[in-house]
């Protein structure tokens, strides 16, 4: 029987909500309202390797700005949490587990008035595992909620892998978009933390323009067998793809295409450029 566990804070502050018992992802999704004013994140915890769902891992949520109250929830027999907060807070989220790496990525929902969003799984290595990655850099922006438009200076009391959430994405039918920030682990399908904003921006266009379709196309440079770089760009860009579908975006509004190495925007003979090679590509191919 699922079991319910809620908690309240007094009014501006985070609002939790986790499953204390096993169940289907349908079930544990079933109650959707929230509370006027705030806005629910549903997510899971697996294993980096074996992408098993990963029980009594304890979430902690707290606010970027520090004036909210960390939080913290523990993950239930399918390793699915759900936590309701103020969408127009900026949150920094820390998993952790035994026999497990501590896993930290920021998050901001991309609009004051989204009521609910679903985050791709968020991967834990065991202890010693865990690669070396150099995410791309990102550009602190203000969150979609500041009206000013001015950038923010992240709080000095955290460190730099902070990130806000991106302006609006803007795309022309026709014209290809960079989404440059949708980067993955070298030569894997998993995506790199730093990606949930870019893919939450993804998906927010997508809601914001509902006849719209698109074409994903992926990407690689030309290093390794040719075979394999065709199926990990058609690999990528289909995890993109199903991120979207699983958030409510009709799957036949979205092509996704891999392309592997055969579509270079720059020389193959040296690392840094060979990054640009390694791309997600968006063309809006109707309105």
């Amino acid at each position: 029987m699922m079991k319910w566990i809620r908690y309240s804070v007094v009014a501006g502050s985070i609002f939790l909500a986790t499953l204390a018992a096993p169940g289907s992802l349908a079930q544990a999704t079933q109650p959707k309202t929230t509370p006027d004013g705030t806005a629910s994140m549903e997510g899971s915890v697996q294993d980096a390797a074996t992408r098993k769902a990963i029980a009594g891992a304890a979430v902690s949520v707290r606010s970027v700005s520090g004036t909210l109250r960390a939080q913290e929830v523990i993950t239930a027999i399918n390793g699915l949490f759900r936590v309701i907060l103020d969408p127009k807070q900026l949150y920094l989220i820390i998993v952790t587990a035994d026999g497990y790496e501590p896993y930290e990525k920021s998050f901001g929902f991309t609009s004051a008035k989204v009521n609910s969003i679903k985050m791709l799984p968020f991967p834990l290595y065991r202890t010693g595992t865990q690669p070396a990655t150099s995410p791309p850099e990102v550009t602190a922006m203000a969150p979609a909620s500041s009206s000013s438009g001015a950038r923010l200076t992240p709080p000095k009391t955290l460190d730099a892998k902070v990130m806000y959430t991106p302006p609006p994405l803007i795309a022309a039918v026709g014209k290809i978009t960079k989404l440059a920030a949708i980067q993955f682990v070298q030569s894997k399908v998993e995506l790199l933390p730093d990606a949930q904003p870019a893919m939450a921006q993804l998906l927010t266009f997508m809601q914001t323009h509902p006849t719209t379709e698109i074409l994903l196309a992926g990407h690689t440079d030309n290093q390794g067998d040719f075979d394999a770089n065709l199926k990990l760009s058609q690999d990528r860009v289909d995890v993109v793809k199903q991120y979207l579908v699983s958030n409510g975006i009709a799957a036949s509004r979205i092509t996704a295409k891999g392309y592997g190495p055969t579509r270079p925007v720059a020389s193959n003979n040296r690392e840094n450029s060979r990054q640009q090679n390694r791309r997600v590509e968006m063309t809006v191919v109707k309105e």
